[in-house]
């Protein structure tokens, strides 16, 4: 047996054990054994969630999800929303690019001046495939006009008899707006979210990381851990942010948190 057919044994042999791993433990299932006490909302899954909570969705008891270019569906303790979010309910133009797959399409047009003007610098920043390979990654392949709604207005016509507790928002430079448009939310039983927040603008008039960092401080919200530059340029960190104090009655669930995140 040659090395290649050993190391592809070993390979399968782990992802076999990862799940028969997860069966027993729940690790990737929502809500396991209906022990779940986190109700979270997911915005941009793309049908993956990160870490930590890719491996402890056994925490999760309710799921909202949303994926502009996904089905609409709801079946226990998860619901997939087919609608883009933004600061109102309006009509927006998506920008679908080449990516791998469309991945990197944004409700913000690419900034090829930025990338054109600052690339020689650019390029010496993050995997060196991703810099080499950022304009033919970046190619406008169609656009759409969609309809947006608010994150708040979502949450008021589903009328489900819980609130959530945690957001985690991948949105391609849209963060800002989505949080604008969930003030009620953020006001009221929100107690963490997990960012993806740019240092660079990759997308012409997106937010940066210090705004909304300044944005949520003044909301009550404190940055607690950001985790290592990712993306094209090194351009991201996803970032977490925690209430400064507890939601009453959902204390518990605060420290649930601080321990995934380890902090």
């Amino acid at each position: 047996m040659n090395l290649m057919t050993n190391l592809s044994l070993t390979r399968a042999a782990g992802k076999i054990s990862k799940k028969i791993r997860n069966r027993f433990t729940g690790n990737g299932i929502i809500n396991y054994r209906g022990k779940g006490t986190i109700n979270f909302i997911d915005v941009g899954s793309s049908g993956n969630m990160p870490e930590p909570w890719a491996s402890n969705a056994r925490h999760i008891k309710n799921l909202l999800s949303f994926e502009p270019q996904d089905k609409a569906r709801k079946r226990k303790n998860v619901i997939v929303s087919s609608s883009a979010l933004w600061s109102e309910n309006c009509s927006r133009t998506f920008f679908i690019y080449k990516g791998f797959k469309s991945s990197g399409s944004s409700l913000f047009e690419q900034n090829f001046d930025y990338v054109n003007e600052h690339f020689e610098t650019l390029k010496k920043s993050g995997p060196s495939f991703l810099a080499e390979t950022w304009y033919e990654r970046s190619q406008l392949m169609k656009t759409e006009v969609i309809e947006c709604k608010t994150l708040d207005s979502i949450i008021d016509e589903h009328n489900l008899p819980f609130n959530f507790d945690f957001i985690k928002i991948d949105a391609q430079g849209a963060e800002y707006e989505i949080l604008m448009g969930a003030e009620k939310f953020l006001n009221g039983s929100c107690s963490g979210l997990h960012l993806e927040l740019f240092n660079i603008p990759l997308y012409k008039n997106i937010k940066l990381l210090p705004e909304v960092t300044e944005f949520l401080d003044q909301k009550g919200f404190d940055l607690v851990k950001k985790l290592p530059y990712h993306g094209s340029f090194d351009s991201q960190n996803d970032c977490i942010f925690l209430r400064k104090e507890p939601v009453p009655g959902r204390e518990s669930v605060y420290e649930l948190m601080r321990k995934l995140y380890k902090l």
